[in-house]
């Protein structure tokens, strides 16, 4: 496959496989073999934006790896074990929308902390649901009480 250059507008870039090296919050990450282009006039590499996202699920499976995190094939399988949608998930975690998807896609790194729940849901998914679940009740009823507390001072400060 070619294409234009889209770095000096000129030269014809074709598709080329190489070794790739690059920095994910600040740790070195080598992958064997990278899909990119490169143009035959000024000899940039470039990715396009296909090749620019499954870079980035790459170097980030790889992170993940050498971190020793799950796969995001393994949370899948995990929130599916114990029947939970990925909303009830990020619920239960007290994370923002989307965050599950994004590790089950692979576009993001679940924090270590996310990782370790994960694998205890894993191996007794009864007792750390159940715990899991009432934190969020606890936390929901300490939310609640903190608005209730500062109602009225918003009403006196209108």
């Amino acid at each position: 496959m070619k294409m234009t250059c889209p770095i000096c507008g000129t030269g014809q870039a074709k598709q080329i496989k190489k070794a790739y090296r690059t920095m994910y919050d600040g740790q070195p990450v080598s992958l064997p073999k990278v899909e990119m282009f490169r143009c035959a006039e000024c000899q940039e590499e470039f990715f396009n934006p296909e090749q620019a996202q499954a870079v980035s699920v790459e170097v980030k499976n790889t992170v993940r790896r050498l971190s020793g995190l799950l796969p995001p094939e393994r949370i899948l399988a995990i929130r599916e074990k114990v029947h939970l949608t990925q909303s009830e998930l990020e619920r239960l975690f007290g994370q923002g929308p989307k965050v599950v998807t994004r590790w089950e896609s692979g576009r993001v790194i679940q924090s270590k902390t996310a990782d370790t729940i994960l694998r205890m849901l894993e191996k007794d998914p009864d007792i750390i649901l159940s715990l899991l679940k009432k934190v969020e009740k606890n936390r929901g009823q300490a939310q609640r009480k903190q608005a209730q507390s500062e109602a009225p001072e918003m009403a006196a400060a209108r």
